[in-house]
């Protein structure tokens, strides 16, 4: 099964870079939460599909040309209910024009097959150690 939550995860966040928000959501539950990296200044959780289709506006709102096929997944890491997925993309502000790089890890958690919980990491190392942790919880 884990194998199946590996290209869950792909189809969707690939589908989600390039700015098909149909094919990316219909893999994530109707109870889905997205929480922001802890480290963001307006961290918070998006809870829904209104939710997602929320953050989708509120990334929008800070990023010129956000959606497109600039953010490129290094790997997708198995963790059987848990897959890792490290990626690093070029954006513009929006209203500043400075570009910056950034590097951020996503953590998230599938169960019957559908996305049920995605949170943000800086780096691949606390997104493992995040999602280890939960699995041994859960």
């Amino acid at each position: 099964m884990s194998e199946v939550n590996v290209e869950v995860v792909r189809r969707s966040f690939e589908a989600f870079a390039r700015g098909d928000f149909e094919t990316a959501f219909a893999a994530h539950g109707p109870e889905t939460e997205w929480q922001t990296a802890a480290d963001e200044p307006d961290t918070q959780t998006y809870r829904g599909l209104d939710g997602l289709h929320q953050l989708v506006v509120d990334l929008a709102d800070l990023w010129a040309e956000r959606f497109g096929g600039q953010q490129r997944f290094e790997t997708f890491i198995d963790l059987g209910d848990w897959v890792v997925a490290p990626w690093t993309a070029r954006f513009q502000g929006k209203g500043s024009g400075l570009e910056v790089t950034v590097d951020e890890t996503y953590a998230v958690q599938l169960s019957g097959g559908r996305i049920v919980r995605v949170e943000e990491y800086r780096t691949p190392e606390e997104a493992l150690e995040a999602a280890a942790t939960r699995a041994n919880l859960g």
